[in-house]
């Protein structure tokens, strides 16, 4: 079996490890943890077709794993949780990258249902379920906060939840999600996480056509069954990516849903209008932010490191140029003159993102005359376009990431990541490609928006 070689160079390193010159087998581990990892990206691939837990539990991770146990740094803290484990077989900053690197393309390439399995740490009653921090962690490529020493997200089938770092949370950042806490458990079930990605599914330039189709009367409102009725049909469109098994578990929202009552009220009467349906998607993607920022903000200081907030940017780059992007923001740890980034500006950069088509004709336009875009030209866009103003650190640690060879803005990369995390929530299958191309959702309401102009 050649193809089971790497696993097996690494188990015979590992099983050696534990000898007196294990110091000197290090590059040797290295070699071979990144010839499993090759090995872990072909196969993680293949779980968008299966079906059964079986094809999760194959055996590079938890021999990867071994190289994560006894987790304890010489240079750890005395307070850490881990010294009393070991020491590190693999330094922490390659562990962080091999399972975000991982679990990246567990988003990008596998099913609804394994995303929800991979990430959940609770189970009751042989039911999986996420918290309002394993969601985030489920829906948004997150690399483990630079003031941590956690190394990874979830974990397989099989595997212990072994006390996963939990990042400063408080309720109030988690207490939005309780709207889709169906059975009040404090807890998100595998329906529950499906309505979450399906109304994130809908960006903000759908939101109106979307609405209207549904609005049959056109009275600018629409009741339960119609909120119901578009809601399963857009589940229905991002459930091309589930599995056999997640289709069983079709989206099912009741008189006594959360979401609904919320909208409705609890005897299902009420109408919901369009700036208040805009309002909540608004809000949705905003506390997404917010559980984003807390994440990174591990300690409460109410600020993210400039390196933090860089590989926030880059979580949604192409697999292929994720090493480099991230090499670029790894050289941010060692800038004094940049500054941490406050929640209000991390909200503020996301609000670009939620209006891209605006800001990519500007940065089309500026290629086709061969115009750079400097650090002034992209603050004036911004304003001009947008009525956005950033900081100057923030766009220094912007064009830090995206500069290219003369210093200018690489416009093509930089929205073409901001582009990826746009229409992530649609489940594309496309994230291999170099080129932008929208999801089933985005295609899906590109085809609603002309038939109802054809219609008009």
């Amino acid at each position: 079996m050649r193809r089971s070689q790497p696993l097996r160079q690494l188990a015979g390193l590992l099983a050696s490890s534990t000898c007196a010159g294990a110091g000197q087998r290090m590059a040797q581990v290295v070699s071979a943890c990144a010839a499993s990892e090759r090995l872990l990206s072909s196969q993680t691939a293949s779980t968008s077709g299966s079906s059964t837990p079986s094809y999760w539990s194959f055996a590079a991770l938890p021999l990867l794993g071994l190289a994560c146990a006894g987790t304890a740094a010489a240079d750890a803290p005395a307070d850490t949780p881990e010294k009393s484990e070991g020491f590190h077989l693999l330094p922490l900053n390659s562990r962080q990258r091999i399972f975000f690197k991982y679990e990246k393309r567990i988003r990008d390439k596998s099913t609804l249902d394994k995303v929800f399995e991979y990430f959940s740490s609770i189970e009751k009653d042989r039911h999986k379920f996420l918290t309002p921090v394993d969601l985030l962690r489920a829906v948004v490529p997150t690399y483990p906060p630079s003031e941590s020493h956690m190394d990874r997200s979830g974990s397989l089938d099989g595997e212990r939840h072994h006390g996963r770092p939990q990042p400063f949370w408080s309720k109030a950042q988690t207490s939005f999600f309780a709207q889709f806490d169906v059975d009040g458990d404090g807890l998100i079930s595998y329906p529950e996480f499906l309505l979450v990605v399906t109304l994130l599914s809908i960006s903000e330039k759908d939101v109106k056509t979307i609405f209207d189709v549904v609005d049959l009367d056109g009275n600018g409102q629409i009741d339960a069954e119609e909120f119901k009725s578009v809601v399963e049909l857009l589940q229905a469109m991002a459930n091309v990516h589930t599995s056999k098994v997640g289709r069983s578990h079709k989206l099912s929202l009741d008189s006594e849903s959360g979401i609904l009552v919320s909208f409705f009220g609890k005897d299902g009467t009420k109408k919901l209008n369009l700036p208040e349906f805009q309002g909540f998607l608004t809000k949705l993607h905003e506390e997404v932010v917010r559980l984003e920022f807390a994440h990174y903000d591990n300690l409460g200081r109410g600020s993210m490191a400039p390196v933090d907030f860089a590989r926030s940017l880059i979580g949604t780059a192409d697999i292929r140029h994720v090493d480099r992007l991230l090499d670029r923001a790894t050289a941010l740890e060692s800038d004094a003159s940049l500054k941490r980034v406050p929640f209000d500006e991390f909200l503020r950069f996301h609000r670009v993102q939620r209006q891209l088509h605006t800001l990519q004709v500007a940065l089309d336009f500026c290629d086709q005359v061969e115009r750079p875009v400097t650090k002034a030209d992209f603050v004036k866009l911004l304003k001009k376009l947008l009525g956005i103003s950033l900081a100057p650190n923030t766009v220094d640690i912007v064009f830090a990431v995206f500069a290219d060879a003369a210093g200018n803005l690489d416009s093509g990369r930089f929205m073409e990541v901001l582009q990826r995390r746009e229409v992530m929530w649609g489940r594309r299958r496309t994230s291999d490609l170099d080129s932008y191309h929208p999801g089933t959702l985005a295609r899906a309401f590109a085809c609603v928006t002309q038939c109802w102009t054809d219609h008009e």
